[in-house]
């Protein structure tokens, strides 16, 4: 069985009338201590014009009126703000929970103890490989960085925090991937996020993208998800650059603009985080302010998309009507066209083993 088709163009409203803005991204500093060569957002050493402590708590004190929830705190590396928690605390002084996307290092007795009283709903730990050796060989970290990381989401887990470890599964990785399901159950983590290779960032072009998109092997990765999905702890989770994985096929309810948008570290605001292109940039928290922003066209201009105008493969399909071509965001950091036919399916993989 797979869901039932929905209509993509509905939204949820506050009390108000408003639309209702969920769960926010908010990448707080591109600044990183790793240099991973797939990076997305671009991450660096160094970062300037970032928003400032005092800009960050008056963007929260607006965010009640849009019925936010939930604030996912990512970088670059988060945990290198020093005022994350204390911005942390100012959500949860409205009762906006956190959550954030860490590589784990900095991840301290210290750090984790701080980051369970302000509430942190959920973290999630970047580690690309079941040994140092293997993760160094994806993120470029040091053979010392794993320990750290392992010893972090242990901390986390002993203080309470539910932690999902993230995996970019990639011609590189598919062999390390259930020894990592392996580690994951031993660990005693909660979840694991299987990423989909999304060439954007660092790894539009170069080296990272010849070594981990799947070109012409989409079968192994085709086999390989079809494992994963009968796995029943940790639970395993799939993001959008897989696009609809078996055996439903069916692709989440974008809600880019209408239930989340995404903050970047010197304001820029974005429908989403898959979209962080200048095609898809609404302006920028400086220049205009936020609930301006907010009623833009251009903000829920992707969750208004007419899937009519998809060309090619998906349109014959028979699971377009629950997919309606997959992830726009991921199709266009492929092909650099909106309107094309998402190009790493996994069904048309399936075909192939028939």
């Amino acid at each position: 069985m797979f869901p039932l088709y929905f209509d993509y163009h509905q939204t949820v409203m506050t009390t108000s009338g408003q639309r209702k803005y969920s769960s926010i991204g908010w990448g707080i500093t591109r600044r990183c201590n790793l240099s991973c060569p797939h990076c997305y957002t671009s991450a660096a050493k160094t970062s300037t014009g970032e928003l400032t402590t005092e800009e960050c708590r008056e963007i929260i004190d607006l965010m009640p009126g849009l019925g936010a929830e939930n604030i996912g705190w990512t970088g670059g590396e988060p945990l290198l703000r020093k005022d994350l928690e204390e911005l942390m605390r100012y959500a949860q002084r409205y009762g906006i929970t956190s959550s954030i996307t860490t590589n784990g290092i900095p991840l301290t007795k210290r750090r984790v103890a701080k980051l369970a009283e302000v509430g942190l709903r959920a973290l999630q730990i970047s580690l690309d490989g079941s040994t140092p050796e293997k993760n160094r060989n994806i993120r470029r970290a040091r053979l010392a960085d794993f320990e750290l990381v392992i010893n972090g989401a242990k901390m986390c887990l002993e203080a309470g925090l539910p932690v999902t470890l993230a995996m970019i599964i990639s011609r590189d990785t598919i062999d390390d991937v259930m020894d990592y399901v392996a580690m994951a159950r031993n660990l005693g983590v909660n979840s694991i996020r299987f990423c989909g290779f999304v060439p954007h960032g660092d790894a539009e072009d170069g080296e990272a993208r010849h070594r981990l998109e799947f070109s012409d092997h989409h079968r192994e990765l085709y086999a390989l998800v079809e494992r994963l999905v009968d796995v029943e702890s940790p639970t395993i989770v799939f993001d959008a650059g897989h696009g609809p994985v078996p055996p439903g096929y069916s692709c989440h309810q974008c809600n880019a603009g209408t239930e989340t948008f995404y903050i970047s570290d010197n304001g820029d605001v974005y429908p989403c985080t898959g979209l962080l292109y200048d095609r898809f940039k609404v302006g920028n928290l400086r220049l205009r302010p936020l609930l301006e922003l907010i009623d833009d066209p251009k903000m829920s201009e992707m969750a208004r998309y007419d899937h009519s105008q998809i060309h090619g493969h998906c349109r014959d399909c028979q699971y377009f009507r629950v997919c309606r071509g997959a992830c726009r965001g991921a199709t266009y950091a492929h092909t650099g066209d909106l309107n094309a036919s998402f190009p790493v399916c996994l069904f048309r993989a399936s075909l192939l083993e028939t």
